[in-house]
């Protein structure tokens, strides 16, 4: 009985200190909130759109929780008429997306 309690108490502290291990190393590989700012996730739409917004929910949970990026950019390699509204839709209602065109990527990373 007494080795089933400190096999118990051993998997306990071993995953406390895991947890611990893991918010140090978390704060210091997510440290400098200025740089994220900086960084921009550039995201190729082609056709219909068809997966833009699964993808912009998956890139803003990224930004809300772990602050990996300030803006992302949907660029246009090859939209449909229906793609493009889709795309420019998606960029009004999230104000830290834009939609533009492969020559314009510059333009948006520069300032």
């Amino acid at each position: 009985m007494q080795l089933w309690q400190d096999g118990l108490v051993a998997l306990l502290a071993a995953i406390g200190l895991a947890s611990i291990m893991w918010t140090v190393v978390r704060a210091i590989l997510f440290a400098g909130g200025e740089r994220r700012k900086e960084i921009a996730a550039l995201l190729p739409a082609q056709g219909e759109g068809e997966h833009l917004e699964e993808q912009l929910q998956v890139l803003q949970r990224l930004r809300l929780e772990q602050g990996v990026f300030g803006r992302a950019l949907l660029v246009d390699c090859g939209l449909t008429e229906d793609g493009r509204k889709l795309a420019a839709l998606l960029a009004r209602k999230h104000r830290w997306v834009s939609l533009c065109g492969k020559d314009e990527i510059g333009r948006y990373l520069e300032g």
